[in-house]
């Protein structure tokens, strides 16, 4: 415990010093909760974060009460609600973590207009631990009239990129535009944030780019970034940060500039359970065990048939926030 509070520039003693656990995800993660901390500190809370390189090794370092709180993704907070059978602590999300959408991405002249229309096709994914361009379009299919038929047609294309960082760094989604653009596949999945990016880049719909449309209605929305902590934190700790967090305003501009590094349109939102339903439901039949692994493998899955794209060699990956 000593060792996972580095730095930390506080007369506190070690006990009082609450640790927050994210996942390093991207270069900008760091600078980040070093605001963030600093913020804390200014506020008279004894506060350091530590970074992971996946949410299975945070998650198991909350559980065994190394960190106080988890920065966590969806799943990693539906995972820990069932470690836990419910008794965690959810303690605030971001506003923009709330209404989360994905969308079907087609070409323009495709006939695809529904999920219905998706029968027999050839579908491009990103990573089989991906919330965003995974596990909710696929629970989105399931949970459709003759859901369960219709994955069966499926020849899906998933692309396993930065496993561990659940979907985070957008590798998958952008081969699952490139898949798209070079014919690959004929429909794909990728987070609205990926998807306004390519738009706003000129990646697709310029001249000589690649025509594609979003099919409207297809994943309904669902919450993503949670911070969690087991019920075992102390009141003093939950108290202290819930408060801190929530002070937390745009009208200081040193706060406004940590709070616009997270994506946070206006301010820190209160936990809710509700916009994770579908990820419940995707979780079902999941064991509560430490280091799950893929729902759908090479040898058992749900589909017509599942062609594997995973990482080869050292990936050249340029880290980009699915998130914000």
């Amino acid at each position: 415990r000593e060792a996972a509070m580095g730095n930390a520039s506080t007369s506190a003693s070690g006990e009082d010093v609450i640790i927050l656990g994210c996942v390093a995800y991207s270069e900008e993660i760091s600078t980040i909760w070093e605001g963030m901390r600093q913020y804390f500190l200014r506020a008279g809370v004894p506060f350091d974060f530590v970074m992971f390189t996946s949410y299975d090794r945070q998650m198991e370092a909350l559980v065994n009460g190394h960190i106080d709180i988890a920065w966590n993704g969806p799943l990693a907070h539906v995972r820990l609600h069932k470690r836990t059978k419910g008794k965690c602590i959810s303690m605030g999300m971001r506003d923009c973590d709330r209404d989360f959408s994905t969308h079907l991405i087609v070409p323009k002249d495709s006939p695809i207009q529904s999920i219905s229309d998706l029968r027999g096709k050839r579908i491009a994914t990103g990573a089989y631990d991906s919330p965003q361009a995974y596990l909710m379009p696929l629970q989105a299919i399931q949970d459709s009239p003759d859901g369960e038929a219709i994955l069966k047609s499926l020849t899906i294309v998933r692309f396993d990129r930065d496993l561990g960082k659940h979907g985070d760094t957008a590798a998958g989604e952008l081969e699952v535009l490139r898949a798209l653009s070079e014919g690959e596949v004929e429909a794909g999945f990728v987070s609205d944030v990926m998807w306004q990016r390519a738009l706003a880049a000129g990646d697709v719909n310029q001249k000589k780019k690649p025509q594609m449309r979003a099919v409207p209605g297809v994943v309904p929305a669902f919450d993503h970034c949670q911070f969690d902590a087991m019920p075992t934190l102390s009141e003093k700790k939950r108290l202290a940060f819930a408060n801190a967090l929530f002070a937390m305003s745009m009208a200081d501009p040193d706060q406004k500039r940590v709070m616009k590094s997270e994506g946070i349109r206006d301010r820190w939102m209160p936990h809710r359970e509700e916009g994770y339903q579908a990820m419940h439901r995707a979780l079902a039949s999941e064991e509560p065990a430490p280091f799950p692994g893929a729902v759908d493998t090479e040898e058992k899955h749900r589909f017509a048939a599942l062609e594997l794209r995973p990482t080869v060699g050292f990936p050249n990956t340029k880290f980009v926030r699915a998130c914000t």
